[in-house]
C-alpha cells in the first residue's frame, strides 16, 4: 500500500509554526529595575541657595466627574495619590538638604520661589509615570519632563527604611534634576528670583501699589526697581506674607495627616495591584498562545487532509485538540478579568474625606470646610479683607481672581 506523504512546503510551515508559539510559551523577560540615588547636601547650603519650594496637588490624570474605572485606571486612588504624592516629593527634597521651606500647595500663590506640578499618568504598583514641570518666580522654567519606573517586588519589603517610597526613583531623580538646575544659575539668579517672588506676591494683592516695580512679557518677569527697603506698604506686605506662610503651615498639617493616615493602606495597594498587574498580564499572554497554538492545530489538520493524508484519527484529534486549546485560551482570558475586576473592588474602597479646619487669624477662631482648594480660597479672601483693613487702599471687590494655572 503506498504511503501519503504531506508536502514537504506545508509540513515545514507547520513545525515552524508550532516551534515558534511554544518557544514563545517557554521565553522569559528580565525586566531591569533601576536604582537612582539621592544627591544629599554635605555641607551646610548658602542661605542665598535656599529657594523656597511649593508643590501644588497632582493632576490626578482622571476627568473630575469620573468614578468608575477605566481599564486599570481607578479614580479613588488616583485621587488620593494626588494628594500623596506631592507630598512624599516634599520630604525627599527637604531630606536632600538643599531647599528652603517646602509646601505642598492645593492652589498656584506667588508667595514662592520655585513652584512644581505633576500629573499622574501611569501608577499600577508595578510601573509608574508622572509628567513634572517646575517655574521659579521669573518665569523661567526647571523642568517638564516626563519621570517613568518599574517597580521590583524588594521595594515594597517590610525590612527596607521605611522612609523610601516604593517609588522613590522617581522622587530622587526629580530632586536631583532640580539641583542640577540650581547649580547652573549664579548667586545674582537666584538673589533675583526671590525679590521677584516678594514683588509678585505683593502685585498680586495691591496691583496698583506694586505691579510699576515688574514688568512681565510672555510670562517672564524682570525687575524695573525696587521698593525702598524703610516703605511701610512693603513692610505690611510683609507681614502679610508671613500670614500666607502660616497658612500653608496649617494646611501642611493637614496634608501631613492624611499622608500619614494613606500611608499602609496605599503601600498594601500598590503591593497588591503590581501581584495582580503581574498576573494579569501573564495569564494574558497565556490564553493568547493557546489561542495561537489551538488555531494552529486546526490548521494543521486541515494542511493534512488537503496533502492527502487518510488517518481520519489524525485529523479529527488535531481538530478536538485544536477546539481545546482555544477554550483554554478563553477560560485564561475570563480569570485574568476577575484580577482586574478584583483591582477595581481596591480601588473604590481606596477614599479619604476631608475634615473640617479650625484656624485662627487675627485672635479669631474660623472653621474652614470643603475640600483643601475651597480651604485655600477662604483664606486668600481672609488675607485680602486684612490687607484692606491695614492698608484701606483696596476693597474686597478688588481682590483678584484664584489663579490656578501653571506655565505652559
Amino acid at each position: 500500500m503506498p504511503k501519503t506523504r504531506i508536502p514537504t512546503t506545508v509540513n515545514t510551515a507547520f513545525l515552524l509554526t508550532v516551534v515558534m508559539l511554544l518557544g514563545g510559551c517557554a521565553a522569559s523577560t528580565t525586566v531591569q529595575y533601576e536604582n537612582v540615588e539621592m544627591v544629599r547636601a554635605e555641607t551646610e547650603v548658602a542661605p542665598e541657595a535656599l529657594l523656597d519650594i511649593g508643590i501644588l496637588l497632582f493632576d490626578p490624570g482622571v476627568p473630575d466627574d469620573a468614578q468608575e474605572p477605566d481599564g486599570f485606571v481607578f479614580p479613588d486612588v488616583r485621587r488620593a495619590e494626588a494628594r500623596y504624592m506631592p507630598f512624599h516629593l516634599k520630604n525627599t527634597l527637604q531630606a536632600s538638604g538643599h531647599w528652603g521651606s517646602i509646601w505642598v500647595l492645593p492652589e498656584r500663590t506667588d508667595a514662592v520661589d520655585l513652584l512644581i506640578w505633576g500629573r499622574i499618568d501611569q501608577s499600577d504598583g508595578l510601573e509608574v509615570k508622572v509628567q513634572v514641570g517646575a517655574w521659579d518666580s521669573t518665569g523661567r522654567e526647571w523642568l517638564n519632563k516626563s519621570y517613568d519606573t518599574k517597580v521590583p517586588e524588594k521595594a515594597y519589603s517590610t525590612y527596607r527604611d521605611m522612609s523610601q517610597d516604593p517609588y522613590q526613583n522617581i522622587y530622587n531623580e526629580i530632586a536631583n534634576d532640580l539641583l542640577e538646575k540650581r547649580k547652573q544659575l549664579s548667586s545674582d539668579d537666584l538673589a533675583q528670583v526671590r525679590q521677584i517672588a516678594e514683588l509678585r506676591f505683593a502685585a498680586d494683592l495691591v496691583p496698583a501699589a506694586f505691579s510699576e516695580y515688574l514688568a512681565e512679557e510672555k510670562g517672564e518677569f524682570e525687575i524695573r526697581r525696587l521698593p525702598a527697603e524703610d516703605d511701610p506698604m512693603l513692610s505690611r506686605m510683609r507681614a502679610v506674607r508671613e500670614r500666607e506662610y502660616m497658612l500653608v503651615d496649617t494646611l501642611n498639617e493637614y496634608y501631613a495627616g492624611l499622608y500619614y493616615e494613606l500611608g499602609q493602606p496605599y503601600e498594601d495597594w500598590r503591593r497588591m495591584s503590581r501581584s495582580e498587574m503581574i498576573q494579569y498580564r501573564e495569564l494574558k499572554r497565556s490564553a493568547r498562545i493557546r489561542q495561537l497554538l489551538g488555531l494552529a492545530a486546526i490548521l494543521g489538520a486541515v494542511a493534512y487532509e488537503a496533502g492527502g493524508g487518510g488517518n481520519s484519527a489524525i485529523t479529527t484529534t488535531a481538530v478536538f485538540g485544536g477546539i481545546e486549546g482555544i477554550r483554554s485560551g478563553f477560560g485564561k482570558s475570563a480569570e485574568a478579568d476577575l484580577h482586574r475586576e478584583s483591582l477595581g473592588e481596591l480601588g473604590r474602597s481606596f477614599e479619604s474625606e476631608a475634615e473640617p479646619l479650625l484656624v485662627e487669624i487675627e485672635g479669631q477662631t474660623r472653621r474652614l470646610t470643603g475640600t483643601a482648594e475651597e480651604k485655600y480660597r477662604e483664606w486668600r479672601r481672609l488675607l485680602h479683607e486684612i490687607y484692606a483693613s491695614e492698608t484701606g487702599l483696596i476693597s474686597l471687590n478688588d481682590a483678584p481672581g484664584d489663579a490656578t494655572q501653571v506655565p505652559n
